[in-house]
């Protein structure tokens, strides 16, 4: 007769139990933390984005509503109507961007340390002169400079009034 009861498990059992359990989490643990950093890494560049962007779109209508565009020696660019009035003024300076002296956006860097504006003619200096079409380039590292995002495009003027 076994002295043995029917229901339960054994402390061999158990101590088995509990080791798959821990080669299974270890197995999971490095997939866990791949997932946690992706979302990090996409919720800062989101945030980049949603804080760059509203200003960007701004400096794009603008270039649109301008009939043509002068890049400035002291990396300010003027965009201007048939008449020759300046309607609108971009300015970096510092690694920030103002618009007619107001700040627009802030913790921005220039690539290559020129001016973030260039006519398209490609030159790598800043000339002055007017131009139709300027590309810009900067590089905005948000408040907390724990991400980066690309800001590049081309600005065109095409508005005739």
């Amino acid at each position: 007769m076994s002295t043995r009861p029917d229901a339960g498990l054994t402390l061999i059992e158990m101590v088995v139990v509990i080791v798959l359990t821990a080669i299974l989490m270890a197995m999971a643990a490095p997939l866990l933390t791949h997932l946690v950093r992706s979302y990090v890494t996409g919720a800062q560049g989101a945030d980049l984005a949603t804080a760059a962007g509203p200003a960007v779109a701004r400096m794009q209508w603008d270039a649109r509503n301008a009939y043509e565009m002068a890049v400035t020696n002291n990396c300010t660019l003027d965009l201007g109507n048939a008449n020759g009035t300046i309607l609108e003024t971009y300015q970096y300076t510092g690694g920030r961007l103002y618009r007619n002296n107001t700040l627009l956006l802030g913790d921005l860097q220039s690539p290559g340390g020129v001016c973030p504006f260039q006519p398209v003619s490609g030159a790598l200096v800043p000339v002055t002169g007017t131009a139709y079409a300027v590309v810009y380039d900067f590089l905005y590292t948000g408040t907390s400079g724990q991400g980066h995002l690309a800001v590049n495009g081309v600005l065109s003027a095409y508005a005739y009034s």
